[in-house]
């Protein structure tokens, strides 16, 4: 006999009627994995098959049952409770949240949290299983604070990942804006201007002529840097806009998210362009 105790009926309820459509699955298929009981705040399941049945049968079956349903019922309230009670981001945690699950989901590989959240599926089901095979009696919030403490401490991290990405999301729709009503209200430094994407951006003016690096920082506008961990020989959206030109065609192959940066802000004043197509002849394109 195995049996989980849970702090009240409520949760016992909600894993009883969890296991009963997972163990329906099973019996569809032809597998015997005993008898399912609920009494008040204890889950029970009674096997009566071989200690190697239930050690390599059942044991896994339960292990990854339970960790299905932490990960997909349990993982962003316990994400979102991190985010409001740990950091104080009570009004942004939905927003937030939406943040973490993609993180969670592997959807943002350009953070680097993203790698170690992915495995925690792995994690959790390896302490699950070993939880299950030890004890007959399993003390769920006991369990969840000792055996899978690391785990939450990996959602902490997400939530706190999310937290970055929110405001850096917030930081940069504040500088699209800032960008856009410069360039509605500036006057325009050259009519037209081309940009060419590379490590070291090339500009040119609308006879093609170079706009030097001492020009370009020379009319840059301190409060519209966007790349601010870039030396400025290397930045290619701030000055862009602080020249302010009517019309700016890009040339890029690749560079989606400066891109969009761009058609983000110049809107209907962009053409884009690939590289083939810059006006000059550069070796080193």
């Amino acid at each position: 006999m195995f049996s989980i105790g849970f702090a009240c009926e409520t949760d016992s309820e909600v894993i009883f009627d969890w296991f009963s459509k997972e163990k329906e699955e099973w019996e569809r298929k032809g597998i015997y994995t005993g008898e399912l009981y609920k009494h008040k705040e204890r889950v029970l399941w009674e096997f009566d098959g071989t200690e190697d049945q239930w050690q390599e049968s059942i044991i896994p079956y339960l292990a990854s049952s339970l960790c299905d349903y932490m990960i997909e019922e349990k993982e962003l309230y316990w994400v979102k409770e991190h985010i409001e009670r740990t950091f104080f981001y009570r009004e942004e945690a939905p927003a937030i949240t939406e943040i973490a699950h993609s993180l969670l989901e592997g959807e943002r590989e350009e953070v680097p949290e993203t790698n170690l959240l992915q495995q925690r599926k792995h994690f959790v089901y390896h302490e699950l299983t070993e939880e299950i095979k030890n004890n007959d009696v399993i003390q769920w919030d006991p369990m969840l604070t000792f055996r899978l403490g690391n785990y939450h401490h990996l959602l902490m991290k997400a939530a706190s990942a999310a937290i970055d990405e929110y405001k850096w999301e917030q930081e940069y729709q504040t500088m699209i804006e800032a960008c856009r009503h410069y360039l509605k209200y500036t006057a325009s430094l050259c009519s037209v201007l081309h940009v060419l994407l590379k490590e070291k951006p090339v500009f040119l003016d609308k006879h093609l002529k170079p706009v030097d690096q001492w020009t370009r920082l020379h009319h840059l506008e301190p409060t519209l840097v966007f790349e601010k961990s870039l030396p400025f020989e290397y930045m290619a959206v701030s000055p862009a806009v602080s020249l302010a030109p009517k019309e700016l065609h890009i040339y890029a192959d690749g560079e989606e998210g400066t891109v969009q940066t761009f058609e983000m802000i110049f809107q209907e004043k962009l053409i884009t362009h690939p590289r083939s197509e810059w006006p000059l002849k550069d070796k080193n394109l």
